[in-house]
């Protein structure tokens, strides 16, 4: 008798140990609730704009003195601008982009009336606009300044800036 009773209650068991691991959230379903967040987090911008705000996110990080920095290397050009400016240097602190000159131009004024004239604007071959207020050969003059971006900037800053561009 006590071995048909066992047998019942085994069966009963494994079924129940089956269905364990069931009820557990998996990876798919957070996947699936990250996803929603992103989507409604991003509605109100174009697909364009969402992949450049990810691309600009992605700015890797360089070691200098012991101390993680933002720096990013890319191919850039000096804007022409009324008063001219120097062709950029090797470091730039980069504070904002824009796929728009007109925007670009607005906080290159607001920074120069700042404290920074040697500002310039600088642009990529997808057409995106960089501001910099600070152009240099010395990778520590750059980080100087990005420190000081990143403690108290003369215009709003957003992640992932401010961040140190570097020309090839």
């Amino acid at each position: 008798m006590k071995h048909s009773a066992i047998l019942p209650v085994t069966a009963m068991l494994l079924v129940l140990a089956s269905m364990l691991p069931s009820c557990k959230t998996s990876e798919d379903n957070y996947r699936k609730a990250y996803q929603a967040a992103v989507e409604k987090q991003n509605e109100a911008y174009t697909g364009e704009e969402v992949s450049l705000m990810a691309r600009e996110e992605a700015i890797p990080r360089t070691l200098f003195r012991g101390d993680s920095i933002p720096m990013k290397g890319l191919h850039v050009n000096t804007v022409k601008l009324d008063p001219p400016v120097e062709v950029a240097r090797r470091y730039n602190v980069v504070v904002a982009s824009f796929k728009q000159q007109f925007n670009a131009k607005s906080v290159l004024s607001r920074l120069r009336e700042a404290g920074y004239p040697d500002g310039r604007l600088l642009i990529d071959r997808d057409q995106t606009y960089y501001v910099a207020p600070v152009s240099t050969d010395s990778l520590a003059e750059a980080v100087d300044a990005l420190r000081r971006f990143q403690s108290s900037s003369p215009v709003p800053v957003r992640s992932p800036f401010p961040y140190i561009l570097r020309k090839p």
